[in-house]
């Protein structure tokens, strides 16, 4: 990297108050990202060797567009993954390097996804574990076909096992075989009149991301989310934006997918080690121990991200004001995003925040913590 932040590094007191690490999920993928610190640090490329060895596929070539192949980054079986690597990378570059310090940090939290790179940087798995833990997981929900009875194509069916021919074959779920699945950020409405029109469509959309005071993300079957949209836009929401997923996360129709993770998890997430830090799932509002981690993980899929009223949790339960840092570790700034707009709110100004999407953004982090 290059020398300026080295010799930050050294001058920086590296927070002197609590730190909070926030993960990104899927949707903050996109076109060419990491670039810089892959040109910049060759550490960087170890990390999508092992995602693209347990991938069978090179994951790098789907990121920069190489050969046409960047269509495929918004299908969740190589989002999840080119997010997690990316994140787990730029955890242990902040760790490494010095830019945060480890007895500084008091809580991880990720948003959906980004609750497995949260599970890496707490220590819970080593990253070749984490991958093939969330190669699994996104191939599984990209193979599914969203009907009645849980079906699956092959590519998310099959026992996953990291060596296998037939898993890494690259074949794709049939289209045109299933409803297809969306979620969709909703701006600028109340909760209350989303509730009441979800009402109509009744186990076909949900509300899957409660996110900040102003914004909820919903998810369903495409059709019926692109009407509920409409719908909700003519009462007086502000927008209504389509998400870079193609899968319906936080929801019941991911229930038939949550029973086969069960299963995956069972047989290879066993003996977690003591966590580093305490894990906080925004799933289930709280922290959570190394015995819950794989229920977390299943029920995670079904239940919506509550992700407002964990910042709040933990804000509002800083009753001493020792929470000074904010870092969201992954790609781009939406939780950055989200989470000051909660700071103002509650009146927690003071509180800084930084995202990491660029080497300029954790000079910044360097500089003025």
């Amino acid at each position: 990297m290059r020398e300026d932040i080295t010799e930050s590094i050294k001058r920086s007191s590296a927070s002197n108050g609590e730190i909070v690490l926030m993960f990104p999920g899927q949707g903050s993928q996109f076109t060419g990202m990491g670039k810089e610190f892959l040109l910049k640090n060759n550490e960087f490329n170890k990390y999508f060797d092992i995602s693209s060895s347990i991938l069978g596929e090179n994951i790098l070539d789907v990121i920069n567009d190489n050969e046409g192949r960047g269509y495929l980054l918004d299908n969740t079986r190589y989002s999840q993954i080119a997010v997690y690597t990316l994140s787990c990378a730029i955890n242990d570059y902040l760790i490494e390097r010095g830019v945060i310090k480890k007895e500084k940090v008091k809580y991880v939290i990720g948003h959906s996804l980004g609750d497995y790179s949260a599970l890496y940087s707490c220590g819970a798995y080593d990253f070749d574990k984490g991958a093939q833990l969330v190669v699994f997981r996104g191939r599984l929900m990209a193979g599914y076909k969203g009907v009645a009875g849980g079906n699956f194509s092959d590519s998310g069916a099959a026992k996953f096992n990291p060596k296998s021919e037939i898993m890494n074959s690259g074949a794709a779920p049939a289209e045109g075989a299933h409803e297809k699945m969306m979620m969709a950020a909703v701006l600028g409405s109340d909760i209350n009149t989303i509730l009441n029109i979800l009402k109509k469509y009744k186990d076909r959309v949900f509300v899957a991301n409660y996110n900040d005071y102003s914004q909820v993300v919903i998810s369903g079957f495409k059709d019926d989310v692109l009407k509920a949209g409409d719908e909700i836009k003519n009462n007086g929401a502000k927008r209504v934006i389509p998400l870079k997923v193609s899968v319906a996360s936080h929801c019941p129709l991911m229930h038939e997918v949550s029973i086969k993770l069960q299963e995956y998890l069972d047989d290879n997430l066993v003996n977690l080690p003591d966590l580093n830090y305490n894990f906080f799932s925004s799933t289930e509002v709280k922290i959570i121990k190394k015995g819950s981690v794989k229920e977390v993980l299943v029920r995670q899929l079904v239940n919506p991200v509550r992700w407002l009223e964990s910042i709040e949790k933990i804000v509002c339960g800083d009753s001493r004001g020792e929470l000074k840092v904010f870092i969201e570790v992954g790609p781009q700034k939406v939780l950055t995003g989200l989470l000051r707009r909660i700071l103002s709110r509650l009146g927690r100004e003071d509180i800084l925040t930084f995202n990491t999407d660029t080497l300029e953004d954790i000079e910044r982090i360097i500089n003025e913590t």
